[in-house]
Order: C-alpha cells, then structure tokens, then sequence
C-alpha cells in the first residue's frame, strides 16, 4: 500500500485499516508473508534497519549533548552529577556485582554494606544486576563511575529506541516516530532521574517493547514460540533491573487487554491461540529462571515487607505546572544527588502538547487504536493522584510510587503525538492536484511543522543543558589505609554512612570494595525487622551515630552509652573521621565517647578497634 496522496486513495487506504473490520474482510483471516494487520506500508528489511539505526544514532546524539560534561572534554571515569546522595548509591551497585562474583560471594546478599547488621538483601532494592553485569567489563578495567556514565548515556537511547519501534504500530514515517520516541527518551520523567541516576527509572525499554510484542500477537503477525521467549527473556532481565517498571508495565498492560476487549473483543478471540501459547512460554522460561531469586526477595535474608516508602499521592495540574527551572531558579537537587538545576516536575507535559493533540483528536479518534493509547494514558494519569492510603494496602503494587505513573503516560502522549501528526498531514494530502491546492498543501505541511515544534517550547524551556558534573575524588585514607585492614575488619566512617548520606559508599566503591562498612544508603529491614527501616525508623546506636554526624556537640551520656556498646561489639573495627567532612567537635566527641585519643594518618583520625581492644572510661558530654 503506498502513501495517501488523493481523496480517494486516502478513503481506500481508511477503509482496508483493522481500526474499521467491519469494512475489511481481509483483517480478519491470518496475514502471510509482508502483509501487515494495521494498514501501514511494509517496509524493506534495509530501509527498517536503516530507520532504527538512524534514530538510535538521532537519541545517542541528544544524550551526548546532556552529557556533555562528561564525554566532551570530560574524563568519565572520573566526572560525577554528586559524589553523594542516590547517585553515590548506583554506583556502589556497579561496583558489587563484579566484585561479589570474582570474590566468590553470593551476589543475591552483601555484607559490604550494613556490616555488624547481617547485610543487605540486593534484590530488596534497585540493585541494577543486569545492567551491572552487562558493564562489568568496563567496571572492572576502568571503575564504576565509568559504568556509571555509560549506563546514564545509554539508557535513554534504548528507551527511545524502544519506543520508536512501538510507534511504528502508529505511523511508518521516521520523523513521526523519532518524536514519539523522543518524548518518551526526554520526558521530565527521565530527564529528571537520569541525572540523580536512577537507571531502574531510565533504563524503560522493558515497557514499549512489551506492549509491541503484544500487539504483534493480536495481529497474528508474529511467531507465538518466538515471541513467548522473547518476553520472557526481557521479563527476566526487567526483574533483575527495576521491579517497579515490571509492576508499572503490569499495570498498563492490564489497561491495554481492557482497552482491547471493550473496542476490539474480536481481535482478542481470533488471536487467542497465539496468545495463550506465547504467555505460557514466557511464563514458564520466567518461572524457571527466577524461582530462586524470586524467592529471595519474598523470603530470603534481610529481606524487606511492605512498601519502601510512605505513598502519597501527585497533583492533577502538575502535568501544567512546569517547575521552578522555567522561573530560572537553581535550586539543587542536593539532597539525593545532582547539584545543578532542579528542572521539570517529572509529571509535567505541558499545555502546548496537550492542547496539539486534543485539537488533532477529530482526525484520530476513529482509530480504535488511538482510542486505547488515549484511554490507557488518562487512565494512568489519574493512577498519580489515587489516594495514597488505599493504594498502599494493595499487595505487591504498593512498592510503586504513584507519581511514576507519568512514565506510561509519557508514552503514551508520544504515540499520540505522532498520530497527531500524521493525521494533519494526510489531512494536507487529501487537496486536489491543482497548482493553488498543491501551494496550500506545502503551506499546510510547514504549518504542521512549525506548530508542533511550537508546542514543544514550554516543554524544553524547562531544561538546564548540559547537566553539571563534578569530580569524584577519594580521601587519601581510604585510598593507601583501607586495602590494607586484616580480613574482617570493618570501617564506621563519621559522618555515618546512612540514608543519602551515602557519601563513604563512594570512597569504598571507588577503592574496589576494600572494606566492610557500618552502614549504607540501602533498603534493609529496621527496628522491626522486616519493614524498610523508612518506614521502621531504627533507634540505638544507629540514632545515636546520626546525632554525632550531624550535632556531636549536643551528643548525651545515654547516645555515648550506645555507641560504645555497639563498638564493642562490631570488633574489629575502625573508625575514621575525614576532617572535610566533619562537624566541628566531631574528634573531641568521639574521644570522649571512646576514652581514649585517635592517631593521625594519611589525613585521617582513626581509632583502631581490634577484638581485645578495651576503651577508656566515658566523659559526659554535658560535663565539657
């Protein structure tokens, strides 16, 4: 079929689509050979890989531009949003899995982190084990930072991509998807995550392409065998990459099936052979592979019950309200990892998108596919501000924080965008040949053009590009002093490695996890022992620590009671204070607490702790 260019042409072409089978016997018998079930031309092999390498190629461009910072003229081994926060917390993760297999640990639970406390359960958290094996080689010849870099370039590349793929289902012009996938690649959403690297948020492959193997079924154009172990493998990988973008695709691929059933039930019957065979494929290679590791994040050690995070709910006019960057305010992200500006609200879109693609909803609402897409995205818009105490009592769901609903929606404002398009410009097409119509027709289509790029403005006023970057530097201590520490000795840094004060994560993951550390920015069970200690704050020695982080000066004689106790009993131990990143009164509270002085090296105070290791009587700090 080729591309409308008449009136009549354009009602042939409307009329042998699946969106109308009531006027196409054809769409209801199984498609053979190059034959497509959705009324778009099919493409030669050549001219399909050569679209997907030109727009992988358009993305990766885009991202090196954000990343400007680090790969022109940057070192990224070395080049960091913040050496501190959620950013500090991925790279540690790049670092683990490497290092736990050449070591022979079980990569499933570490004791690096949260020593003296039984460890960590990797799987109870955004651990990024595929992503992290799949860079190891990097990791290990030029550190994880390096990965680190590599995975923030890239992941939004292959979610682009990924997206550019399930817009194909929608139009077979490239410009029109390289915008599809765009909005999805560059949303607030992941723009926003990418730079406090948030790879588990970034790395969104898994959804599109889940959703265009699933519109490939119902088509009955692809192999259900093939198929099944397709999604299966990229269930595999997603499990061991984000479990909140696998819930996240559950949930709107639940809306998709029920888009399907109320406007296209006989879709669904004649391809249910396929569909029945697929998913038992892909379940049954999902079953076998993840029984175990399954079982250690419901039931293994250290292990985590229940939500993560207390659930609140967004707000409906944040996808208007554009943020503070649009008002040039530089307000950082600090707190969790980046330290330049805040940019969007990653729910935001904009009134120029959606004002574009409600004007175009006249030209595209017939289409029954377009109608699920739009359906699917208001449906889950309005998941974002569900009420935050009913969302969290639903089981396994409740891990899923409400404002990350915007990434479906995101995509699908992509995909309604590019049908947006393509309909004005058929639209445009449909003038009679003549020399006055054929000047209006090119009128019209730099029209489109141009409006469409209008639309984009409020959008992209919001960014701050490229992204700042710092260095990542170590202390001298734990470069030269801490590879050096008897087996089993562990490390309590001051300030105290807890929450996104995660900033000695850094120093071990940067010196190849030559330590145990006391502490860590990790999901772990708390007081309670099995909710996130979030939710479960923990008291003790843990509270007592954090007060001499943050106040040394005001630390009281029951706070110096609990960290000796705990000191004595996490022997060997060493404790270590980087003098830039103290609090004064910090060494004169440490000593007082230990009973005895630090010594000075490598420029650190460090007290040595060895399993016979007694402390001197204990100063009141109310006394001084």
């Amino acid at each position: 079929m080729v591309l409308i260019r008449t009136a009549d042409h354009y009602e042939v072409e409307r009329r042998t689509r699946p969106d109308h089978p009531e006027e196409a016997p054809h769409a209801q018998r199984r498609p053979s050979g190059r034959e497509r079930t959705d009324g778009l031309p099919e493409l030669p092999p050549k001219t399909r890989s050569t679209q997907h390498l030109f727009a992988i190629a358009t993305y990766l461009a885009v991202a090196v531009v954000l990343w400007a910072h680090v790969w022109i003229g940057g070192n990224p081994a070395h080049a960091i949003t913040c050496n501190c926060g959620d950013t500090v917390q991925e790279v540690w993760w790049f670092e683990w899995l490497p290092w736990a297999v050449t070591h022979g640990h079980n990569p499933l639970l570490t004791n690096a982190i949260w020593a003296r406390f039984g460890g960590v359960n990797v799987l109870s958290n955004t651990s990024w084990l595929a992503p992290a094996a799949l860079l190891s080689p990097i990791t290990l010849l030029f550190g994880p930072v390096a990965s680190f870099n590599v995975a923030n370039l890239l992941a939004p590349v292959v979610s682009g991509w990924a997206a550019f793929a399930l817009a194909g289902r929608i139009s077979s012009r490239t410009a029109t998807r390289l915008v599809a996938g765009g909005l999805y690649a560059f949303s607030p959403f992941i723009v926003r995550n990418t730079v406090l690297g948030h790879l588990d948020l970034t790395l969104t492959a898994y959804l599109p392409l889940v959703l265009l193997l699933g519109l490939r079924l119902l088509s009955r154009e692809a192999r259900p065998v093939l198929t099944g172990l397709s999604l299966g493998l990229l269930t595999v990988l997603e499990f061991f990459t984000s479990l909140e973008v696998l819930a996240l695709t559950a949930v709107t691929g639940a809306l998709c099936v029920l888009g399907v059933l109320i406007l296209r039930p006989g879709m669904v019957a004649s391809a249910r052979r396929p569909l029945v065979v697929a998913g038992s494929v892909a379940t049954m290679l999902a079953t076998v592979v993840l029984a175990y590791p399954i079982w250690f994040y419901l039931a293994g050690p250290r292990h985590v019950v229940g939500p993560y995070w207390p659930v609140s709910s967004s707000m409906p006019w944040r996808i208007l309200q554009a943020g503070r960057n649009v008002f040039n305010t530089h307000t950082g992200l600090r707190g969790v990892g980046y330290l330049g500006p805040q940019g969007p609200n990653t729910d935001y879109l904009g009134a120029g998108l959606l004002i574009a693609v409600a004007a175009s909803c006249p030209l595209w609402w017939r289409r029954r596919s377009c109608m699920i897409v739009a359906g699917v995205g208001i449906a889950t818009w309005m998941l974002e501000f569900f009420p935050g105490r009913l969302w969290i009592k639903l089981p396994l769901l409740s891990s899923i924080v409400l404002v990350r609903f915007a990434l479906p929606v995101s995509l699908c404002m992509g995909l309604l965008l590019a049908a947006s398009i393509d309909a004005w410009w058929d639209a445009a097409a449909r003038w009679r040949p003549t020399a006055l119509s054929d000047w209006r027709r090119r009128a019209a289509r730099i029209g489109i053009v141009g409006l469409m790029t209008l639309a984009f403005i409020p959008l992209i006023d919001t960014y701050s590009v490229p992204f700042r970057v710092t260095t990542a530097t170590v202390p001298r201590w734990f470069e030269q002093d801490a590879p050096r520490l008897s087996p089993g000795t562990a490390v309590l840094t001051v300030p105290f490695a807890y929450s996104i004060a995660s900033t000695p994560m850094a120093w071990q993951a940067e010196t190849n996890d030559g330590f145990d550390l006391i502490g860590g920015w990790a999901f772990v069970p708390g007081d309670d022992g099995t909710r996130d200690e979030v939710m479960s704050k923990f008291g003790g020695p843990v509270a007592a620590l954090r007060v001499l982080s943050s106040d040394p000066l005001g630390l009281t004689t029951g706070e110096q009671l609990a960290i000796r106790a705990a000191l004595i009993h996490w022997r060997p131990l060493v404790v270590v204070v980087t003098p830039a990143y103290a609090k004064p009164g910090t060494v004169a509270a440490l000593t007082d607490t230990l009973g005895f002085p630090p010594s000075w090296s490598d420029g650190a105070w460090v007290w040595n702790l060895g399993r016979s290791t007694g402390l001197g009587p204990l100063t009141d700090m109310a006394d001084l």
